[in-house]
């Protein structure tokens, strides 16, 4: 199994390379101990795969939280308490091996940090009595464990709710109720998260990405760009980046420049539309790592190889340079392929001419599909 990390600011860590679970258990404790000795958090996604590239588990890992020491840990105890159907157990149980027979023993010691006393703000907490203390503890524990319970492995769509509730668990110190919030929004009920996240007097990013989501979801462009300071291009970014489906993202994104007109979102619209000729044409686009592997993407739609690669750069997009080999192997095989037709054609041998024409035709169909 293989794990590769990305949206990290870290020296540290490579973001979308692949690494063996070993290394990347390593890693990880590396920098959650680099994290709480500087006493600063930073969060970034991961998904472990196997080895025909099926991912077994996506999530989120907060550095620097004491949460967990490391990502065996975090996935270990996510999965172990996650109830899935009959169809994925096999996957769970798989996942749950590989990470024990992979991990070196001395990751898999279990910490014993109070993280609950970490993440409370002492001054209230010296307030109450010791009762009232070690009841307030275990109603923050069931509560994060409730929620914990939830965000899992193969539904992906929770991931952005999941770090939302790893930033409320930081956020424990001022309000127990806020993981309720998280957890009720799981569940379908995101109407008191909505609420306390208005109420909140500073979010995480993303906690502003989930309240953008929601805007966006009622057409409020307005409330989302306020959020933001004003700032539609961040507003219309987070559109971008968001889960919605290609046309509704469209749509969204369509309407978003009705009302705040942009480059960036022509950009974005040009390249949801295929426009890809129009959106390399724009000048002067804040671009982001979307927005690169979107231009990578546009270049190699239109052929133009050697830009792609060096766009390629930008963003280290795996999957792009994935698509980027393939184009390359299908070109030359397009070439052989024609050279080998031509020559048919010249001794007139109409029948094995006519199925090279077919193999071409389906060789370029396969090049349109990347």
């Amino acid at each position: 199994m293989q794990v590769i990390f990305y949206n990290v600011s870290s020296s540290l860590i490579n973001n979308f390379e692949k690494m063996p679970f070993a290394d990347a258990v390593k890693v990880s404790q590396e920098v959650e101990q680099i994290c709480r000795d500087e006493k600063k958090t930073l969060t970034g996604d991961f998904q472990v795969i196997g080895e025909d590239k099926k991912v077994f588990y996506r999530g989120v890992f907060n550095f620097g939280s004491y949460d967990y020491p490391n990502i065996y840990h975090k996935i270990k105890d996510m999965v172990k308490h996650i109830k899935v159907d009959k169809k994925d157990q096999a996957d769970k149980i798989y996942l749950l091996e590989q990470i024990e027979l992979l991990t070196p023993d001395e990751y898999k010691q279990a910490e014993m940090v109070d993280k609950t006393l970490i993440n409370l703000d002492k001054s209230r907490v010296s307030k109450l009595k010791s009762w009232q203390r070690k009841t307030a503890y275990a109603v923050g524990g069931v509560s994060l464990a409730g929620f914990l319970m939830t965000g899992f492995l193969f539904f992906t769509q929770q991931t952005s709710y999941e770090r939302a509730l790893d930033d409320g668990r930081n956020q424990l110190k001022e309000t127990a109720a806020l993981a309720e919030t998280y957890g009720e929004a799981i569940l379908g009920d995101d109407s008191k998260m909505v609420h306390a996240l208005e109420d909140s007097s500073e979010l995480t990013e993303q906690q502003q990405q989930i309240l953008v989501d929601k805007y966006v979801s009622k057409n409020e462009f307005e409330k989302a760009v306020k959020l933001l300071d004003g700032d539609p291009v961040k507003a219309e970014s987070l559109i971008l980046t968001s889960k919605l489906p290609s046309k509704e993202k469209t749509e969204k994104i369509k309407a978003f420049h009705e009302m705040y007109p942009t480059n960036e979102a022509r950009f974005d619209l040009a390249y949801l539309q295929g426009d890809y000729e129009l959106m390399l044409n724009l000048k002067n686009i804040n671009m982001s790592v979307k927005r690169s592997e979107m231009k990578t993407h546009a270049l190699l739609k239109l052929g133009r190889v050697d830009e792609a690669k060096v766009e390629l750069n930008n963003n280290s997009n795996e999957e792009l340079s994935e698509k980027i080999i393939q184009y390359e192997i299908i070109t030359a095989e397009i070439k052989t392929l024609k050279d080998r037709h031509d020559l048919l054609v010249r001794e007139e041998n109409k029948s094995e001419a006519q199925k090279l024409r077919k193999e071409i035709e389906d060789k370029r169909n396969q090049i349109k599909k990347l």
